[in-house]
């Protein structure tokens, strides 16, 4: 719960601006915190476990869809990643290494040659084969299947088994990022219908398989014995799907849950860090950006006078500081500062209402009423029903109030949520990218060809100087950093998103996990070189 101040209409309002918010305690809903810890302080750890070969994993949403064709969201890749092989994965420094491809050449601007290991097997015993691979991508790049993953390989003329164990990529033209493409996880060639595959029918050939799966609930992986890089020391990884972050962190009080990786309360992770000898805070940097997307067909913001008004009106500092207790750092785009491409920027978004209103006044969306009640605009904000989440849209609401920008909070769970953003069904919303490596996602993202299905530009932006840069960008070999620095210049003055932060990598885990080591992209593949105390395995 968190203090308000208002009107007698109940809209927030915070006179004397941030200052004001903060002593407050708007950042720091103490009700809500202290009822927290006193629930952690009285919950006692529960009993010795009888499943000592089990690790438990509670996500904050359950993942929309495994098929790696069209897997977006980020715990649907987490999962997919322990099931699925793919040709190449990422390496701790942006790069792609070894995986089911053993090693790879470029033979010419527009071929490359994977030639795979011969030890791949699936989940049901088969080869994994070149036929394999060229089958997945030949779906993908299949309109007809509407994979949201095809803007991927526009660049991809065809896809060949020019051998039992050899595949080969013939491009279009040159792609500097096309090895970003070599991600994608391989299904059996007889399996890639036009359908998308429920997880009952997937198999995979990674370390993990599918054993249980109950919608909306929980995913039961079992240790697969073939796989090829050697049996994972934790036998059974049971995920679930626990929305409720007070609760995530009861269960890891209690024992009920193992693991936990960036969805624990800010406030929750320091007392149980403080507090709890049976539990482990792992930290690490963290390949991520949060940001507030805009729908750029609304008649506002379409404007992008409105945009940076609403950037001028967000006190991203004091949110970090107070709100996310310093696990995160402000960004300026998409690339954070250890990205061999990242750009320092030339100007600050920094906080001032101020300039916000003056922005608005000069884009015609005057106040109505002078210091009255009654808003500039209304905007709807979408998001989830996570606390923190719903938390940060609340200080949102208060901040866009103070320039006269009224937000209505619609909060969903994460299937309904994430379903509305990928049809443009918003206004605002704020997502996090995780896993960001090649600065190819800026054409991903912000290039006009990659509006929905056929990439991730939810938000309708055009800008012809960003689709030739990033074009330039993708061709390109040489002066990559160059010409990406003036994409995050432009973008940083355009405005299709709204950076807000890079969070820092947080895992709370039991101590009964050790060896696991945490991935830049926020992958679990480290759990299969991990163990657990007291398993027999």
């Amino acid at each position: 719960m968190s203090h308000y101040i208002t009107s007698t209409n109940g809209r927030v309002l915070f006179p004397g601006g941030i200052q004001a918010i903060h002593t407050r305690n708007f950042f720091r809903p103490r009700i809500l915190a202290a009822t927290l810890l006193a629930l952690l302080s009285a919950c006692q750890p529960g009993a010795p476990r009888q499943d000592a070969d089990t690790l438990h994993v509670a996500l904050e949403a359950f993942p929309s869809q495994l098929d790696p064709r069209h897997a977006m969201d980020a715990h649907s890749s987490r999962i997919g990643g322990l099931v699925f092989v793919s040709l190449t994965r990422a390496g701790n420094r942006g790069n792609r290494e070894p995986y089911l491809a053993s090693h790879w050449r470029q033979v010419t601007p527009t071929t490359y040659i994977f030639e795979l290991r011969p030890d791949m097997v699936f989940h049901d015993g088969q080869p994994v084969t070149a036929a394999d691979v060229a089958a997945t991508y030949d779906s993908i790049l299949d309109p007809a299947i509407r994979s949201p993953k095809r803007g991927t390989l526009s660049a991809v003329a065809s896809v060949e088994a020019t051998g039992l164990q050899q595949v080969t990529f013939r491009l279009a033209h040159r792609d500097a990022a096309f090895m970003e493409a070599t991600g994608i996880g391989i299904l059996p060639a007889d399996s890639v219908g036009g359908e998308v595959l429920e997880a009952r029918e997937l198999v995979g050939s990674g370390p993990y398989r599918i054993a249980t799966y109950v919608a909306d609930d929980k995913v039961i992986l079992e240790a697969f014995d073939g796989f090829a890089e050697g049996v994972p020391t934790i036998g059974t990884i049971e995920v679930r799907s626990v929305p409720d972050g007070v609760m995530r962190a009861l269960e890891l009080r209690h024992g009920s849950v193992d693991f936990v990786q960036n969805a624990i309360d800010p406030d929750s992770v320091v007392w149980l860090e403080e507090n709890q000898e049976n539990l482990q805070v792992l930290r690490g940097p963290y390949d991520a950006f949060q940001y507030l997307g805009f729908n750029l067909r609304h008649e506002a913001l379409g404007d992008r006078r409105v945009r940076a008004a609403i950037a001028h009106a967000i006190d991203r500092e004091a949110i970090v500081d107070h709100l996310l207790r310093g696990q995160a750092q402000v960004a300026s785009g998409l690339l954070p500062p250890h990205h061999w491409a990242y750009a320092e920027p030339r100007r600050s978004l920094r906080y001032s209402p101020r300039r916000a209103r003056m922005l608005l006044d000069g884009a015609g969306w005057r106040d109505p009423d002078g210091s009255g009640p009654r808003p500039r605009m209304t905007l709807s904000y979408k998001t989830t029903t996570v606390e923190l989440r719903r938390r940060i849209a609340q200080v949102l609401a208060a901040q866009l109030a103070d320039v006269g920008i009224e937000l209505e909070i619609e909060s969903h769970e994460w299937a309904t949520f994430f379903a509305d953003i990928r049809k443009g069904n918003f206004h605002l919303y704020s997502l996090a990218w995780v896993g960001i490596s090649d600065p190819d996602i800026y054409r991903m993202v912000f290039h006009s060809q990659m509006i929905p299905p056929e990439g991730n530009n939810r938000g309708h932006y055009r800008d012809p100087a960003i689709d030739k840069l990033t074009e330039h960008g993708r061709r390109k070999t040489r002066r990559r950093a160059e010409i990406y620095a003036q994409v995050q210049r432009r973008t940083a003055r355009t405005l299709p998103y709204l950076p807000l932060w890079w969070p820092e990598n947080v895992v709370v885990a039991s101590t009964r996990l050790e060896g696991f080591e945490l991935h830049p992209s926020g992958d679990l593949f480290g759990l299969t070189r991990a163990r657990l105390r007291g398993a027999a395995r």
